[in-house]
């Protein structure tokens, strides 16, 4: 057999990595369709200053999601997206992690 080299390669080109400070903060929300929660969303967390992704979620199997461990410091916006393609995207802006 021959000898097999690896490296690490960096984490993905479209996510950033985020400067550490305080990391206390967190946030949380909860998406909803028609006033219902739903679940088959994908939840993007951006970053205001250079808007870049900061990480993706989908929710839990009652809506719900949340970003642990940011800088409290940090200014965001949240985009929601449907991911049966029925409905227009939603953003939250001026999210700060608490």
């Amino acid at each position: 057999m021959k000898p097999v080299s690896r490296k690490v390669l960096p984490n993905s080109i479209l996510l950033q990595n985020i400067s550490v400070g305080p990391v206390i903060a967190k946030i949380t929300g909860s998406v909803k369709k028609l006033g219902q929660q739903y679940k088959d969303a994908s939840v993007v967390l951006y970053n205001k200053a250079n808007l870049q992704p900061i990480a993706v979620k989908k929710p839990d199997i009652n809506g719900n999601y949340q970003f642990l461990g940011l800088n409290a410091g940090l200014k965001t916006f949240v985009v929601a997206l449907d991911q049966k393609q029925q409905f227009n995207a939603v953003i939250q802006d001026n999210v700060v992690p608490k």
